[in-house]
């Protein structure tokens, strides 16, 4: 897809609270009941949809799924998402398998398996942070040496 895509008829505006835009025109790239291989933009907005991966200054999920995002805003609601590298990244009903993030903020009912970001705030079920995942890399560590001494 290219960097400009003007919205077809098929596709429409998402919900207005998908995605706080500041005035201004439409998204480069907006997804209605739809999939998307990859896409690179500006700006994407899936509603109802599905992102193998995108890279975008901002990105908005709501209802869908993701394999992975790069952006500098991430805004997922109501989806499962794989990976997501991103300045900010805002999640609300959403689980994540792995966030690397500035700042992450996480409504209620969300959830990740991994987080590694400078700064976390709200209400979420976090499997593993950055401490567990050093904790659990020292383990391991510790774990693969001695069974390498034992051969």
């Amino acid at each position: 897809m290219s960097d400009r895509s003007s919205p077809s008829e098929a596709l429409m505006e998402p919900t207005p609270d998908v995605l706080a835009r500041p005035a201004g025109g439409p998204p480069d790239v907006l997804v209605k009941r739809g999939s998307i291989g990859s896409v690179e933009a500006g700006e994407v907005v899936v509603s109802v949809g599905a992102i193998g991966a995108a890279r975008a200054k901002r990105v908005s999920v709501e209802l869908g799924a993701v394999g992975a995002l790069a952006g500098g805003e991430v805004r997922v609601s109501q989806a499962a998402v794989g990976a997501v590298a991103a300045r900010e990244a805002r999640f609300q009903q959403a689980f994540v398998r792995s966030v690397i993030a500035r700042d992450v903020h996480f409504a209620r009912g969300s959830g990740a398996a991994v987080v590694i970001a400078a700064r976390v705030d709200g209400d979420a079920r976090i499997l593993l942070d950055w401490r567990g995942g050093l904790a659990a890399g020292s383990v391991l560590a510790l774990v693969w040496v001695l069974l390498r001494r034992l051969r």
